[in-house]
C-alpha cells in the first residue's frame, strides 16, 4: 500500500491470510460493495511492514470512503448499512462521482 495512489471512493479492507474473521468480512464487504456500486480494495497487512505495525493482530478492518470503520466481527446488516451510507456520501449525492471516474479525476480535481 505504501506509495500507491488510492481511490478516495474505494472501501479498503485490511486482512491477513488464514483469518476466519477476515474471510467472513471480505465476503460481506464484496457483496455490499457490488450492491452499492463501490470499489473494494483488499490489503494483506503482512505484506507491508507499515501495515503490519499499524494493525498488528487487529484485523479485519474495513475502512469506508465516508470515514466509517468496521473492525472484527460484523453482521451482514451492519456492513450493508455502512456501504449504503458511504454510497450516498457527498461526492455521490450530486451525481458527479461517475463523471469523475469516467474522466479519470480524483476527489478535489476538476
Amino acid at each position: 500500500m505504501t506509495g500507491r495512489v488510492q481511490d478516495p471512493d474505494a472501501a479498503v479492507l485490511y486482512t491477513r491470510e488464514n483469518c476466519s474473521l477476515c474471510w467472513t468480512l471480505e465476503r460481506l464487504a464484496r457483496r455490499s460493495a457490488r450492491r452499492h456500486g463501490l470499489t473494494l480494495v483488499e490489503h494483506d497487512v503482512d505484506s507491508d511492514g507499515a501495515l503490519r505495525s499499524r494493525y498488528g493482530g487487529r484485523v479485519p478492518v474495513l475502512e469506508l470512503p465516508d470515514g466509517v470503520s468496521i473492525a472484527g466481527r460484523a453482521g451482514a446488516e451492519a456492513v450493508d448499512e455502512a456501504f449504503r451510507r458511504a454510497a450516498r456520501g457527498p461526492m455521490r449525492r450530486g451525481g458527479l462521482s461517475w463523471v469523475r471516474r469516467v474522466l479519470g479525476l480524483r476527489r478535489g480535481e476538476g
